[in-house]
């Protein structure tokens, strides 16, 4: 019992060091956005990897093998300012991957779509460090909820697309 009770407490005292991270340790930075962007990004997620794969069936059993990566998406909750700044340049970002005729434009040169997107990791120190870039594009502005009875922040889902695996800006 006594050696029950020394391994509980050395994973006690194990658990209490640990210095876990933070929900709230990020700070987002994209290309072209408003200098105060990161105040309004409300939260992020995202899936880091993901890999393709075809199935086989081999008798009764299957097997899948990998076939490479694929360009994952990241959402983000958004908050506005009152001018919509938010908003408004989610918009014309938008409106620079798919013209009114149908044609998409290309993806870089000084009319391209695609921007450096980065998420940074805070410490408790106050330092920072670049945990992941992408190059993305806007997906989607997702459904804006408005409520009389609300007492928090306008807020609305965005939705990036990475344009490549293997980012490497």
């Amino acid at each position: 019992m006594s050696e029950d009770f020394n391994k509980l407490r050395l994973m006690t005292r194990k658990l209490v060091k640990t210095e876990f991270r933070k929900p709230w340790q990020f700070r987002v930075e994209i290309e072209g956005a408003p200098a105060d962007f990161d105040l309004f990004v409300k939260d992020i997620s995202f899936g880091p990897t993901q890999v393709e794969n075809e199935a086989e069936k081999v008798g009764a059993s299957t097997i899948t093998w990998p076939t490479g990566l694929s360009p994952v998406k990241l959402s983000m909750t958004m908050r506005d300012h009152q001018d919509l700044r938010v908003s408004k340049w989610f918009d014309s970002w938008s409106g620079k991957v798919v013209n009114s005729d149908g044609t998409v434009n290309l993806p870089y040169g000084t009319n391209g779509y695609v921007k450096k997107g980065k998420l940074y990791a805070l410490k408790d120190d106050l330092s920072e460090t670049v945990e992941d870039t992408w190059e993305i594009y806007p997906d989607q502005r997702g459904d804006v909820s408005m409520s009389r009875d609300g007492d928090g922040f306008l807020e609305f889902p965005c939705t990036f697309q990475q344009f490549r695996t293997n980012d490497t800006p």
